[in-house]
């Protein structure tokens, strides 16, 4: 072993006997409460030592009447039965402390041990007077003294009081016999109490951390506990913490409470999940803030039910809490309001079962308040007689006597099913809350009642769980096959339940096999939910009836592994930006990029975002990707201006979610201006559909714009309000779905496409095409008036290095070239793409549109061309790369060129006539615009098949 292994070695022992990684404070009254207890058996022990030495030394001496040979004025035997009878009065006192120890210190127990050092070192000095000739002179001293010393000090304090009464009892009986020590004899003292008081000062430390080692342990085992009793979201107790505090609420007067959140299920659909969350813990703290007593406790019932529990016996202070806790919903904070209906009931329970009667009463009295209307308050304070409480037993429901999901979980343990054949059915109703508010809550909890009663019909004596009030799960040994077969008849029969509109009940399966690893209950009823919630997707299978598969499991599988692994992920800058290029449409040049996510993983290296992303919102985590993502562009932007000069915009998505998370506008401004780019260089994409949510989104979206950012809306075309969000949200532009693209073969998505690019152009924002692929598909943007292009036709998203090092940063866009290529694009052709019209002498009229650019070197390019123009000039062009180049044989271009002289030459608008394909027509051609920088001229060209007389 080397030295560093040794200086190792050691330095890890000296660990053991030092606090500097410990965090227990030596106040702790339980460090306190355990070092006495210890020292108790230390004082014991050192106690009977003593009474050993004391009568062994009495029977060597064997006489009462003479002395010592050496201090011959005590007697030496007196002294001995002297120190016996002390130290076994002090063992009883011992005893008796440890017997009746109660793990809490009081001045007695210090009291008595400092009694028991004190006068064992005086009579340690005593022992001098029974030193024999012939005898080590400090053998019976050092003995005694030593034994005290073994009942340890945690202070210094009580050490020094030790020495220092040896020290003054010694000197004293000293002086009394006229002895003088010898130099070696104060050495060897100094020695002792040195040696001793290191050997109390190591005892301490091993057992200072010992004990904070025990209390770290046990301070982090109860965390664990106390986060399994508390409700993640709401920091409330959970239904686990209910079960657990029954026994506490039995055989005493208890005041019960439920509180629903009226409309919740509102706030999921309306403002999504992340805004319910809000609602529901800002009310959570308002519960907790007013039933702060000792006597009181919350509860989270349910999803959206809330229970407090309270040993308060006025029952009128009970009561105004409630009414506190309403007025406080309603108020509300950071503008969220919400009305709760609250059903409450006292009385005493005398066993289990009382208690959950109790709870049901309370229920009924909430139902009762909703009945009535939002916001409402029923119950009764007067105290429950036993005899009612029987009376509501035997008037419970069938609902009133479903399982718990714990007792259902302990029953199918119990029955050995987790290796056995079985399946599991969640079942949800859909919509309920929309019943609710239909029928009225009698008629809906009527509902539940008879769904009840129509799953237990075709489950015999099967444990069915009522885990939500509108949620079911029952677990069951039938075969697959007639399993699923009698949930579709249950599915069947519900739908009937209610006259006035067909109800519908999601159905979730899981099946286990025998054959399978054993699994818990738990685990197998998530994975029939998990298919509960996929039931709506017809793509799974028929519609509201799913089963749990391999796929299924395989996306649970990544979502696991994105919970698990997101942030420490973030926290080590596994996400990076990778950027993939938008391109103008007819200039070709570089106009700006996307920047998009990229998850690189140590393991399972690069993870698309499809992989991520939706369980990022389902999380409510996606808004720390979003900044993070924008943070890092930034932070590329400014290091590389070079190549990123401002005219380059970078398009950051933001996800619906974020809005209702933070102050998105605050946020991004916050991190845009730490560094030194310009804000026109950055944009966001927001998701179309999220442009619905006015409430939510509106002020955000103006607040950027106010700010200095572009704001383009994503996905244009698929949502329900795309005309809507146009008219309510100033934008900068729109970026066209790419399903379009994917199906621009069909005509009436070609006609749709032609319909939004003219749409957008009329309120002057841009577009962007993404998705595009092919050069077909590239040819039809150009022609319908697309600005920009973004797709894998041009590039990949690249990381930034190589971006840095591709053609795109070398082919960038400037201002004469986008004003330049922005006016074609804004021509409208739409009028002329109506097949024809029809004289008055019933010829077909058909009219030809095109604009076109005049280059440099002479060439005549079709930038953009109408159905009609295609088809003229099929024969008359020629593509070249991604250019339609008109010959320069034709008639056309003779045509052409002598139109666009006439025009250079002054004229604003030229017509003309012309011979193609055996047609005469009438043209006409205009100037659209200049680029005086590059040489370049744009035109727009209509022809006619019909001549007019020309002066």
């Amino acid at each position: 072993m080397d030295a560093s292994e040794n200086i190792k070695e050691i330095s890890e022992r000296l660990k053991t006997i030092t606090d500097s990684d410990t965090y227990l404070s030596k106040d702790d009254p339980r460090l306190k409460d355990d070092f006495y207890y210890s020292i108790l058996y230390f004082g014991l022990a050192a106690g009977l030592l003593l009474c050993m030495l004391s009568f062994i030394g009495a029977l060597g001496t064997r006489e009462l009447s003479s002395g010592g040979f050496i201090f011959p004025g005590v007697n030496g035997t007196l002294v001995y039965i002297l120190i016996f009878c002390v130290n076994f009065v002090f063992v009883l006192l011992f005893h008796l402390e440890i017997r009746h120890f109660r793990m809490k210190t009081d001045r007695r127990q210090g009291a008595i041990f400092s009694c028991f050092a004190g006068i064992n070192m005086v009579l340690a000095s005593l022992t001098f007077f029974t030193t024999q000739r012939g005898s080590s002179f400090f053998f019976e001293y050092i003995l005694v003294t030593v034994i005290t010393y073994l009942v340890p000090n945690s202070e210094v304090l009580p050490f020094v009081f030790k020495t220092l009464v040896n020290i003054l009892s010694m000197a004293v009986v000293l002086d009394v016999v006229h002895h003088q020590l010898a130099w070696q004899d104060l050495v060897d003292t100094v020695l002792l109490y040195i040696i001793c008081g290191l050997v109390n000062w190591v005892w301490w430390r091993i057992f200072y951390r010992s004990e904070a080692i025990k209390y770290s342990i046990s301070d982090q085992r109860n965390r664990f506990y106390e986060k399994s009793r508390t409700d993640e979201l709401t920091g409330l107790l959970n239904r686990s913490a209910l079960r657990e505090d029954f026994t506490k609420y039995l055989d005493q007067r208890i005041c019960v409470a439920l509180i629903d959140l009226d409309s919740f299920k509102k706030y999921n659909d309306t403002y999504g999940h992340a805004y319910g969350d809000r609602v529901l813990k800002q009310d959570s703290a308002s519960l907790m803030a007013i039933f702060h007593d000792g006597e009181d406790q919350c509860y989270r019932y349910g999803g959206d039910e809330l229970l407090v529990l309270s040993l308060c016996h006025d029952s009128t202070l009970f009561y105004r809490k409630l009414s506190e806790f309403q007025s406080a919903c309603e108020e509300g904070q950071d503008g969220i309001k919400a009305s709760v209906s609250i059903g409450y009931y006292c009385g005493t329970a005398h066993s289990e079962k009382e208690l959950r009667i109790l709870l049901k009463i309370a229920d009924s009295y909430l139902y009762r308040a909703k009945g009535e209307g939002k916001g409402r308050i029923a119950g009764n304070l007067s105290p429950a007689e036993k005899e009612a409480v029987q009376l509501m037993a035997e008037q419970m429901s069938v609902q009133d006597t479903l399982r718990s999901l714990d007792g259902a979980a302990e029953l199918f343990d119990h029955n050995g099913l987790p290796a056995k054949d079985w399946s599991i059915a969640y079942l949800n109703i859909n919509q309920y809350a929309e019943l609710i508010d239909e029928v009225g809550y009698q008629d809906g909890r009527n509902v539940l009642e008879k769904i009840s009663r129509i799953i237990l019909n075709y489950f015999p004596g099967a444990s069915l769980i009522n885990r939500e009030v509108d949620h079911f799960v029952l677990y069951s040994t039938v075969p697959e096959k007639e399993f699923e077969h009698r949930i579709r008849n249950i599915q069947s029969e519900a739908s009937r339940v209610e006259t006035k509109r067909r109800l519908i009940l999601r159905a979730g399966i899981f099946h286990h096999h025998a054959s399978d690893a054993p699994m818990e209950f738990l685990a197998g009823m998530y994975n029939a939910k998990y298919a509960s919630d996929a039931a709506d997707d017809v793509t799974r299978g028929s519609q509201y009836f799913c089963i749990y598969d391999a796929e299924m499991n395989q996306e649970r599988t990544k979502e696991s592994y994105v919970h698990h692994h997101f942030l420490s992920a973030l926290k080590q800058g596994c996400f990076v930006p990778f950027y993939q290029p938008i391109v103008g449409s007819m200039s070709g040049t570089t106009c700006g990029f996307e920047a998009l996510s990229r998850w690189i993983d140590p393991e399972k290296g690069l993870i698309p975002p499809g992989d991520y992303i939706p369980y990022l919102e389902k999380m409510n985590e996606v808004y720390r990707l979003d900044l993070c993502l924008l943070e890092q562009v930034c932070r590329d932007l400014e290091a590389n201006k070079d190549h990123f000069p401002e005219k380059l915009f970078v398009n950051v998505n933001l996800s619906q979610v974020d809005f209702q998370l933070v102050n998105i506008p605050e946020e991004v401004d916050k991190i845009v201006s730490r560094y030194q780019i310009s804000k026109n260089q950055i944009q966001f994409e927001i998701t179309e559909s999220a442009f619905a949510d006015q409430g939510l989104l509106q002020d955000a979206v103006r607040n950027l714009r106010t700010l200095g950012y572009g704001v383009w809306m994503d996905d244009f075309g698929v949502g329900e309000s795309s005309l809507s969000s146009f008219r309510n949200y100033d934008v900068q532009g729109v970026k066209l779905d790419q399903s379009f693209f994917a199906d621009f073969s069909n005509q009436k998505t070609r006609i749709i496409i032609r319909s939004i690019v003219d749409l957008s152009h009329e309120t002057n924002s841009m577009m962007i095409a993404e998705g595009i692929e092919t050069w077909e598909q590239l040819w039809y943007a150009r022609q319908w008036g697309v600005n920009y292009i973004q797709g894998f036709y041009f590039s990949k998203p690249l990381p930034l290095k190589e971006l840095l090092a591709s053609s795109f940063i070398r082919n960038l866009t400037d201002d004469s070239t986008d004003q330049f290529y922005q006016a074609a694009a804004e021509v409208n052709l739409t009028d002329v793409y109506s097949r024809h019209y029809i004289s008055k002498m019933g010829e077909a009229i058909r009219i030809f549109g095109a604009v076109l650019e005049w280059t440099p070197d002479g060439r005549t390019l079709f930038l953009r061309m109408n159905d009609e123009m295609q088809q003229l000039v099929r024969d008359s062009v020629v593509i070249e790369g991604t250019d339609c180049v008109l010959k320069k044989n034709s008639i056309l271009t003779d045509v052409i060129r002598n139109a666009v002289e006439r025009i250079r030459s002054g004229e604003k608008v030229y017509d003309f006539q012309a011979e193609l394909n055996r047609q005469k027509l009438h043209g006409q051609l205009s100037c659209l615009s200049e680029d005086t920088e590059h040489g370049r001229l744009s035109y727009v060209l209509y022809l006619v098949n019909f001549v007019l007389k020309m002066a």
